[in-house]
């Protein structure tokens, strides 16, 4: 594990669908249409409250609702047999999923085969309902061999479903070289995920179908020093632009946030070493990881044993003339905030949260003045932490080896899930011939006795 850098009942579950909120404990992702009008989806957790289907009319309203009852963590299917709805007309499928939460925060994935990586350092999760990615998560293992658990991991990405099953694996075909490698990941607005590597100063962005990555950097477009400590990519075709937080404390030319304009190109152009956006002067020391908010203000957290030396993290008002040295606000520089190793945000409930690399603990910070929200001890060593659109958590340990999802102590709650794809009644022909080919299809039976 060398490292090259250091250190209830339906009632409440029709109350509760009113006010479709967009933050919860239970959600269904990955929905497929597995048939003409039938459907699966997957549960991140129990939704002992209840799940409700919906069928809504494109551009019009709800013609169908159905509650399904109480349903399990895991795989789920269901069949809309057409009532309410019109021959011809398209329709998108809603599932709300709702459950009576969690006092605390809990732990809701099982520590089993899965979940068991070798040396788990970065992890991101697919949060836009767009595609039939949604709710997947991303885990980067950094290094081969076989975990106390018993599991022989590659260097490469794995893929989890929602609810802590497998999904894939993949190396994008790239000889990953280094115990830093593959790092930090993130997924880009176009669906793309994009993953750093830190052994090599490189960062890729995977192809749709995760088969092929693709390098976005080589050496001229990097000065002498500069490290690839993470990734954001923000904007999407010509707006597309990629960030890359200079992790190393001692390059007190570039130390901070760097900006390269990529557009449609399929790399950075090269001998473009791209604008400094954060830093170098506000750094002491290693600027781990940088996330964003949808006003565009900016959030990096800073990684140091002695709290004191170093807040865990910083804002940054964007609308300041770059490179930006001044922080809107820092969380306070005292026990136990310290070993800031990874970073990211929940806008519906305000917060931002970072890992402790130290101490495994993940504590969270209102995001509009970075008071303290509170934590909770989640292993050993946090590597990456990454929420989920529902508002879990997911961490990577590469001392305990786990990946660990843990759901809010926000109690009773729930989650609108919309299909990306759309459907319709059949044509009147597909009904008819299935009416014409029934008595034949009797009449065939009986003779067959």
């Amino acid at each position: 594990m060398i490292l090259k850098k250091p250190l209830v009942c339906l009632l409440v579950l029709f109350l509760v669908a009113l006010t479709t909120p967009t933050w919860a404990n239970v959600y269904a992702s990955g929905l497929n249409k597995t048939a003409e009008r039938s459907f699966s989806y997957i549960l991140n957790e129990n939704a002992d409250t209840g799940v409700q289907l919906q069928v809504w009319q494109v551009g019009g309203g709800m013609v169908y609702s159905e509650n399904v009852g109480a349903q399990a963590k895991g795989v789920q299917n269901w069949t809309w047999y057409g009532s309410g709805g019109v021959i011809g007309n398209s329709y998108k499928l809603k599932v709300i999923a709702a459950d009576d939460g969690h006092a605390a925060w809990s732990q809701i994935s099982a520590d089993a085969t899965p979940t068991s990586f070798y040396v788990p350092v970065g992890v991101s999760v697919y949060t836009s309902q767009n595609s039939a990615s949604f709710g997947k998560i991303y885990v980067s293992n950094a290094a081969a061999g076989t975990t106390g658990f018993g599991r022989a991991c590659s260097d490469g990405i794995y893929m989890l479903n929602a609810d802590s099953s497998a999904a894939s694996f993949t190396t994008g075909g790239i000889t990953w070289t280094g115990g830093s490698s593959p790092w930090k990941s993130t997924v880009g607005p176009d669906g793309h995920v994009y993953v750093s590597d830190l052994s090599n100063d490189l960062v890729y962005e995977f192809s749709s179908d995760m088969t092929s990555a693709t390098r976005l950097i080589d050496a001229s477009n990097r000065t002498a020093n500069q490290w690839v400590g993470g990734v954001l990519v923000s904007g999407t075709g010509a707006n597309r632009k990629l960030y890359l937080p200079d992790t190393n404390y001692n390059d007190n030319a570039r130390k901070g946030l760097i900006e390269y304009n990529i557009g449609t190109n399929a790399t950075v152009a090269p001998g473009d070493t791209g604008t400094q956006v954060i830093g170098p002067t506000y750094f002491t020391f290693y600027p781990y990881d940088v996330a964003r908010d949808s006003a565009g203000d900016w959030y990096m957290c800073q990684f140091r044993w002695d709290p004191a030396q170093a807040p865990a993290i910083s804002k940054f008002d964007d609308s300041l003339p770059w490179p930006i040295n001044i922080a809107l606000w820092e969380t306070a520089k005292v026990a136990p905030y310290n070993g800031a190793s990874c970073i990211d945000l929940f806008e519906p409930k305000g917060w931002v949260a970072y890992g402790n690399y130290y101490t495994g603990e993940v504590q969270i910070f209102n995001m509009a003045d970075g008071s303290y929200v509170g934590g909770f001890d989640a292993g050993s060593r946090m590597r990456d932490i990454a929420f989920d659109a529902a508002g879990n958590i997911v961490t990577v340990d590469n001392i305990a080896e786990w990946a660990k999802v843990w759901s809010p102590g926000d109690n009773a709650n729930s989650f609108t899930t919309e299909s990306y794809f759309t459907f319709v009644v059949p044509e009147p022909s597909s009904l008819l011939a299935l009416l014409v080919g029934l008595p034949g299809l009797l009449v065939l039976r009986r003779r067959k006795h």
